[in-house]
Order: C-alpha cells, then structure tokens, then sequence
C-alpha cells in the first residue's frame, strides 16, 4: 500500500508516548509498504535526525510551531474557538502549509491510505474527497479534559474546561464518524467511541514496548529510590507528580524516612521545579535514554487522576522488570491484573500503603517485575501490534472500496444461518461450474464420498483458494516443511488463486499465524491460476467446494486431476474435509483453519513423500510461468 501518515506537531525526539508508538509503528510499516510521513517541525527540532531514524520512509517536514499559552498565535486560537463550535486544542493545530501538501497529494491520488496521527491532525484535513482515512486515536481527548474540569477546584477555570471538553467531545464524533475507520489503542477507548459515534468503523489495536531495548534491570543497592516517567509538559502528568508530592510522598516518607523519588520527563513547569526542590525531590528534564533512571529504582510510580489512552511508560517500565503502583486510570486500557502485574490504589492514602508495602519486601516487587516483563515479552512487542495496524489498515481501504472487511459481517449474515450464506455467496459469485457446485452439495448432504487417488511417481501440487493470501500459500508452506523436514524432493508445493491480485501479500492475520507454526509467508505474493500452471500440475487441491465447482467449470479437461483433501473412514469411502474461508474472522479464526490445513497436509505429505519427483523439478524449473516458487 502506499501510506501516508500525517502528525502534527513532529516525532522527534521520541520522548512522549504518542510520539514512540507511532515512530515504531512507521518503522514497522514502511518494511513492508511505500510510507510517507507528512509532519510539522519547531526551531528546536532536528527534521534530519528523524528522516535518518525512518531511513525507510520519505519525511516531509514543514516548518511550524505549535501555539503557546499566552503567545499571540495562541489568543488568535483562543478567539476563533470562542467564535465558533470548535476546541481551541483543535483549533490551534491548524497548519495552512500541512493542508495545502494535503490537498495537492489527494488531487493526484498518491496515496492508498491516510493514517491520521492524532485528532489533532484532523484540523488540517482539506475538504473535499480524500483516500480512505485512519483515525489513530491514542487518547480520548474528550476525557482528558472532563477530567481536568472534575480535578480543577477554582470555579472559573472549572466552568472553561467544562465548555472546552464538550466542544471537544462533538470534534471528537465528528472525527470519529468522517473517518472511514477510527483505530484506538484499548479495546475500552474503542467502545467509548463507538458510543460516541454510532454507526462509526471503531476498532482497536493493543499497545507494544520495545522488549529488546528495555530489559529487566535489577537495583544494585536496597536504597528505596522511586521513579516517576512521563512528559512534563502533558498536563495530566505534571497534575499527578504534584498530586503525589502533596498528597502521597509525604506519608511514604513517615515510614520510610530515605525515600528518594526522581522525576524523568522533558520541560518540567516552574510550579514543579519549585515545589520538587521544596520536597528534595530530583527533576531531570529531557534526557536522552530513560533506562539509566529506570534501572537503579525500587519502584515506578503512576499516580494519574486525568488522562486517557494507554500510558507506554507502564510497559516500558515492566519490560524492564520494575514493580509498578498504579491508579486505575494510569492503567487503564492495559491488560495488566492488580496484584498480579501491577498494584492498583486510587485514594492517596491507599497508593502510600501499597508504595510502602513493596518497598519494604522485595519479593514481592520481584515476582510483580517477572510477571510483567513475561507479559509484555510474549504479547506486545512492536512488530506484533503493527501486524494488527497493518490488518486494520487493510481493512480501512476494503470499507472506502464498499467491500466488505474482514470481521464485518453484512445484513444477509445477520439474517441467516452461516452455511446458507456460504451457498448463497457461492451462487453469486461462481462464473462457471455452477451446476458441478450442486452435485458436490448433494454428495456432502447425503454422505458420498470422494474417490481416493493414488499419486503419480513424479507430482506437483498446486493448491488452489480464492485470493492466495491465506490458505493456499500456507498450505503450499506446509507440504515444503513436511517434505523438507523428511529429506524428499518427491513433490513440488506451489499455490495460486482463481481471484487473486497478482503482487499481493499474504493477509496480515495469515503472517502472524503462520510464526505461531514456526512458517513464515511475509515474503509471499499471490499469483493468479493461469492455463499453465493446471496444465502442468499432477494434482490440484482446491480448498472448498466453491474453489473445486470453479475450477472444474473453467478446466473441464483438469478435472480427473482436481481432488479436495479428505479423511479416511474405516469400510467407507474417504470423505472430503472443506477448509473454509477464514477471511471475514479473526486471528483465532485463522489460527483454527491451519490447524485443520496442517493435519491434511500432513496426511498428504504420507503419501508423497513416497515417490520421487526429481523428472518433474527438471522440467517446471525450465518453464517461465511454472506453478512452483
């Protein structure tokens, strides 16, 4: 695909959480697909050292600041948001130059795809006909700011947050429902939304970390040292630093008088460093690598009251096999247990006892460290989640299409049982063998079964579906590690699909089931079954029975050679095994066809691994348009 992702307001240095989960996000997409940053840079920002961070992408970066509280470009902000129905957090990211490149690009057609970073990019979106668009919502900004308002004591100030959250909360469904899909990071921030928006495309996608940066660092001392991760210039985290300062250390410190707590973010305020160097609290600023800080503490601290999303901090820090205390909403999204990842305490005097209970026991601040790190380790480093991102990016161009995307089930699978569907769908679609469609159907309904076929000396088999981006290629995967792992050369594996896109990759959900085989298909690309291809195959697999009507309708002289897989019963004839289309499903659904196409293929492979096929490698590797790879 060719992706163009927009974000306002730049990703470099990446020393926010947004900002490192959509560089490692680029990073994973552009290895596979053409990427195209689009981005904003401030006069401290090095536009350079990104581009040679995202060496694979193309970084477009136009220079432009975003408004300061109190700056004229700010009052300007300020004045047409109190004119009109729009946030001036929304308003204030608005970049006429970001806009403009936007519009030449959606003029031309250059891109397949717009990921949308943030709904602040939105502001910039030009009106008019655009690509599919992705909404990567890290946050639900609306909340952010309801809770501000609920946390705010002085009544003006109380009173402005609250029309500043309502207003943001309409941008926020308007966002939501011109998106063709809206991408959140918890599967909570997903249902939000689509309560927010009804009828909207929402999903979601989990939250990764880097495990081979961040890895388990033990404290060389016993010193009660305490951390606290996260930018200084998020006000809801410069909100809970000082709610820990004025509410939390204090009773931490009556226990345990040498407590140090360390505050690691870029541009901490003028009130922190104020209050911090009152409480002999240390404030580092903007540094380079926050292991150094993570490493020697006791304990990682999130004390939020406000925010929204999923904080990357958490996972960082559990990556890094540190014990966390954590309020519910500094946890919130994540997959974490209380008392089993992390410990949950929301009233100050509860998160004091649960900082000072792990403080005070080491083994317990270990086995939360283990568990964590095991968690993160196994399910969310970054190239998983961007298989989801890529999944969903797929499916966002299918929707603009008017396809139907996987997992999305239309009004007729709503209304009927599943197999009428599949009937149905194979009437439609079939362009011949419609009639060999319905002798197979009675055969199955009534119990016949297929004929077995003994195999040839020399065979190639080709296996057939209808895209060759799921089934058919992992089948041909399989038989070649099947006749790998016997040390035979008896059969050739090739795959091919009757509606395939010549060049397509392998589904997203079908690379990432295959690893969990120990098989890779991230370097496959579907081919269309041409003439020749069945000409030269000794045996031809169809997946289904759709698959099987078809191809006997458009290669009648083939048809002694197309044979579905099949299973033996004992004094009966072998009964054919249909390996459905797990398209419109999930990953698991996907997971479950292999498994069923694992043990047929591995029946086959038997049989074949029997003969030799040498003859037959000569002859197909000499041909141009062969069916093998």
């Amino acid at each position: 695909m060719r992706i163009l992702w927009i974000k306002v307001g730049g990703l470099w240095p990446p020393d926010a959480g947004g900002r490192l989960r959509s560089l490692h996000l680029l990073s994973e997409l552009a290895r596979r697909h053409r990427v195209t940053l689009l981005t904003t840079h401030g006069p401290g920002d090095d536009p350079g050292t990104l581009r040679a961070r995202l060496d694979r992408c193309e970084v477009i970066s136009v220079p432009w600041t975003i408004p300061k509280r109190g700056s004229a470009a700010f009052v300007r902000a300020l004045l047409r948001s109190w004119l009109t129905p729009h946030p001036v957090d929304l308003v204030k990211f608005r970049v006429p130059a970001l806009r403009a490149a936007l519009r030449r690009r959606a003029e031309t057609g250059a891109d397949d795809l717009w990921v949308v970073d943030f709904l602040s990019a939105t502001a910039s979106l030009p009106r008019g006909a655009t690509p599919p668009t992705l909404l990567f919502a890290h946050n639900i900004e609306h909340v952010i700011w309801r809770r501000l308002a609920a946390v705010e004591s002085g009544p003006l100030r109380r009173l402005l947050l609250g029309i500043e959250w309502r207003k943001m909360r309409r941008a926020e469904a308007r966002a939501c429902a011109d998106a063709t899909m809206t991408v959140a990071v918890s599967d909570g921030d997903a249902a939000q939304f689509s309560s927010l928006a009804p009828g909207a495309r929402v999903t979601s996608i989990p939250t990764g970390v880097d495990t081979a940066y961040f890895t388990p660092a033990r404290p060389r001392s016993e010193r009660p040292e305490i951390v606290f991760i996260g930018s200084m210039d998020w006000h809801p985290n410069e909100d809970a630093v000082l709610h820990f300062l004025g509410s939390i250390l204090p009773v931490v410190r009556r226990e345990i008088p040498g407590v140090t707590f360390t505050v690691v973010g870029r541009n901490p305020g003028p009130r922190l460093r104020a209050l911090a160097g009152e409480e002999g609290v240390g404030v580092t600023g903007t540094v380079p690598d926050v292991r150094p800080y993570l490493a020697p503490a006791a304990l990682c601290v999130v004390p939020l009251r406000v925010g929204g999303g999923t904080r990357l901090k958490i996972f960082e820090a559990l990556a890094m096999g540190k014990a966390v205390v954590s309020t519910s909403v500094g946890a919130e999204g994540l997959p974490l247990v209380d008392g089993v990842h992390y410990l949950r305490a929301d009233a100050p005097a509860n998160f004091a006892r649960a900082v000072v209970l792990l403080l005070r026991d080491p083994e317990r601040r270990a086995a939360l460290g283990d568990a964590g790190r095991a968690l993160v380790e196994t399910r969310h480093a970054w190239a998983q989640v961007a298989d989801e991102f890529e999944l969903r990016g797929r499916e966002t161009v299918l929707a603009a299409a008017g396809e139907t995307p996987p997992a999305a089930r239309g009004r007729l699978a709503r209304l009927l049982p599943g197999v009428l569907v599949r009937h149905a769908r194979a009437l439609r679609d079939l362009r011949a063998g419609r009639g060999r469609y319905g002798v197979i159907q009675v055969r199955r309904l009534l119990g016949l079964g297929v004929a077995a076929r003994p195999a040839p000396p020399a065979r190639v088999v080709l296996y057939v579906c209808r895209g060759n981006i799921i089934r058919s290629p992992m089948a041909e995967a399989l038989l070649r590690s099947a006749l790998a792992s016997a040390g035979s050369n008896g059969a050739i594996a090739a795959s091919a699909g009757l509606y395939a896109r010549r060049g397509q990759p392998a589904d997203p959900r079908a690379i990432r089931a295959a690893r969990s085989f120990g098989l890779s298909l991230e370097e496959h690309r579907a081919r269309l079954v041409t003439e020749r291809m069945v000409a030269e195959a000794d045996l031809i697999v169809p997946m289904d029975s759709f698959i099987e009507a078809d191809l006997c309708g458009r290669y009648p002289q083939a048809r002694d050679r197309i044979h579905p897989f099949h299973e033996s019963r004992a004094g009966r004839r072998p009964r054919a095994v249909e390996i459905l289309d797990p398209h419109e499903g999930g990953l698991e659904d996907v997971r479950r066809c292999y498994e069923l196409l694992r043990a047929c293929v591995l029946r086959q492979a038997e049989t074949l691994i029997k003969r030799s096929g040498a003859d037959g490698a000569r002859l197909l590797t000499e041909q141009e348009d062969r069916p093998c790879a």
